[in-house]
């Protein structure tokens, strides 16, 4: 069986065979997107969607939909056997428009100068795929000069600035026809801009790129742009009066990225996986795009491959490097938030769609909107700010086991920091085989080498040492239940740490926080008469857990106190 991983050429996707028997690549036909979007009468057309979720095909296979050829090759004949075909109405549109295809992947660069380089050797390969403009009587002298400007790159920034606008008006005088605007990862050189510190400078740049293409241009008939992540804030957009933008929120387009259920299930039977579909909707699935449930395209195709090992596939094309970094410089509350969400619960949060990178340092709701439009985080719910149409509390969380993953991966780097993950899973170890003492060690020496005074104020530390300890404990989570704040005798308890089998040690603790050091060890005293006096263990007796550690751990600030009993 033969499987496009990698491929994003449509093109290459329908005509590739195999020498020795012919077989093509196994593929899901997504061929009403083009339906749809001959449907859709907006000038200029914004879809986001997560890395790999089938982004680039899609716009490879409206640019083969739309030219007559495509990279030298003719599109006659690469849509007779697909979904399309059957609607004859769109089948006369086949081949008849000039279309311009900048693709943004591989332009990011570590420099600004080194971005624009890239930029600018990709325009001018558009170029030379238009060549024909020059050739005929068509355009002025001083046009043909702009034209060979581009490329023999002699011309300026400002100039170049100007180049797809130019170019569809050379095409469009040309040929008579007004022209369609493919980009594809537009906000790739953005992100880039944001993370290697040269932001502002590039974002004027493709300000005036994207901006002079799209904002009232004569010379468009229309303009189809995809990217992960919304970025209209940036004054990309900002000008134009006919613009929609579809991001995981909205309804239209929703099917057309990523599989769904059906496309997912018919992949399986081919693939004579069809015993493995609850697991696969436990580790692939979640992703819910108003209302759509999606699976992840690229994990789906890849364990198919490997024929039904289920892994973490999507989360290791990438470094994640971002999501990484801001996860682990984040302050303690988004710490906490993180954490419920490991442990399997939700969060509320605004979604406000307008992203701003320059905020997501400051700014929780551009934080969250990341997390979300990349493909990190799912939306449940949501509940309308009807004061505020871009700003509405969503209720959000991880869409599958393979998320999950991730997220666990990267506390547990920040939990272990430079001493490793074998520090960390003996430190989890301790604690669950009651070995407090090496574990109270353990967790002093990382609060005290790891947090500052900073990070925990008179008023927070206790919730702040709260979701600390729900971070650590999150670790647990194949082999132990982890329940927080739950109520069980005759009170809430902090923190239970149930192993799912049932010989083995269950923990409950109790945690408090006071300013004075001196009075540490009474104050976990207190806690641990707390779980007595209010029965905490019920509910682990109740489970049939019959040997449990009950621990009264005291806070404060860089120091930490433990107290406890075993059963």
């Amino acid at each position: 069986m033969k499987l496009p991983i990698g491929v994003s050429s449509f093109i290459k996707l329908v005509k590739t065979k195999t020498q020795s028997t012919g077989e093509g690549y196994l593929f899901v036909d997504k061929t009403l997107f083009i339906k749809e979007i001959l449907d859709d009468l907006t000038e200029v057309i914004v879809i986001n969607r997560p890395r790999r979720f089938g982004k680039s095909i899609n716009l490879s296979m409206l640019h083969c939909f739309l030219a007559p050829e495509v990279n030298g090759q003719s599109t006659v004949g690469l849509f007779d056997q697909l979904e399309i075909a059957k609607h004859k109405d769109y089948m006369q549109y086949q081949g008849k428009h000039p279309v311009i295809f900048f693709d943004f992947k591989n332009t990011k660069a570590e420099t600004f100068e080194s971005s624009i380089n890239k930029i600018y050797e990709q325009i001018r390969l558009l170029y030379e795929q238009h060549r024909y403009v020059i050739d005929g009587n068509s355009l002025s002298l001083e046009e043909k000069e702009a034209f060979t400007s581009i490329l023999k790159k002699t011309s300026n920034i400002d100039e170049l600035s100007f180049a797809l606008f130019n170019l569809s008006y050379y095409i469009h005088k040309t040929l008579g026809q007004k022209v369609y605007i493919l980009l594809d990862e537009y906000d790739t050189p953005i992100l880039s801009s944001y993370i290697n510190g040269y932001y502002e400078q590039f974002i004027a740049f493709i300000r005036g790129l994207l901006g002079s293409a799209l904002k009232g241009n004569d010379n468009l008939r229309q303009a189809i742009l995809t990217g992960i992540l919304r970025v209209s804030k940036e004054s990309l957009f900002s000008d134009l009066n006919n613009v929609e933008i579809y991001s995981v929120l909205n309804k239209k387009y929703s099917n057309h990225f990523g599989f769904t259920e059906n496309e997912v299930n018919n992949l399986l039977n081919k693939a004579k996986l069809p015993t493995k579909t609850k697991q696969t909707k436990e580790w692939y699935n979640g992703y819910n795009f108003a209302g759509t449930i999606i699976y992840n395209p690229l994990s789906i195709v890849k364990f198919i491959k490997e024929e039904g090992r289920l892994k973490a596939y999507w989360v290791n094309t990438s470094g994640n490097d971002l999501i990484k970094q801001l996860i682990i410089n984040s302050g303690s509350e988004i710490k906490d938030q993180i954490t419920t969400l490991i442990n399997g619960k939700s969060i509320t949060e605004i979604i406000d769609e307008h992203v701003v990178f320059g905020d997501l340092d400051t700014n929780p709701s551009a934080l969250w909107n990341l997390f979300l439009m990349s493909g990190y985080l799912k939306a449940i719910s949501v509940n309308t700010d009807e004061d505020n149409e871009d700003s509405e509390e969503y209720e959000l969380s991880i869409p599958n086991k393979e998320i999950d993953s991730l997220y666990r991966k990267i506390i547990r780097e920040w939990l272990s920091g430079t001493r490793g993950f074998k520090w960390y899973k003996v430190f989890l170890n301790d604690l669950v085989t009651g070995k407090v003492n090496a574990f109270e060690e353990k967790l002093q020496t990382f609060i005290y080498e790891t947090l500052s005074c900073h990070d925990v104020t008179e008023k927070t530390q206790e919730a702040f040492y709260h979701g600390l300890m729900l971070a650590f404990v999150a670790g647990l989570k194949e082999t132990h239940e982890i329940k927080s704040n739950k109520e069980s005798g005759i009170g809430f308890y902090d923190v239970a740490i149930i192993p799912k089998n049932r010989g083995a040690l269950g923990v409950v603790m109790e945690f408090k926080a006071i300013e004075d050091e001196r009075n540490l060890e009474a104050e976990a005293n207190k806690g641990l008469s707390q779980i007595n006096n209010s029965n905490y263990i019920a509910e682990l007796k109740q489970r049939d857990i019959n040997k449990i550690c009950k621990m009264g751990i005291a806070f404060s600030r860089r120091t930490v106190k433990i107290v406890h009993e075993v059963i």
